[in-house]
């Protein structure tokens, strides 16, 4: 068995990590992340 997961900029913990920067340096939360997610 496999199981793999797609963290994509939208939906995945790399999103969220871009979220959380941009509210640590000040910036809109929504910097950066312009495009919707995609679900697969």
């Amino acid at each position: 068995m496999a199981i793999a997961a797609i963290d994509n900029l939208g939906k995945g913990a790399a999103g969220q990590m871009i979220q959380c920067a941009n509210l640590m340096l000040g910036l809109d939360e929504t910097t950066g992340l312009s495009t919707c997610g995609v679900y697969p």
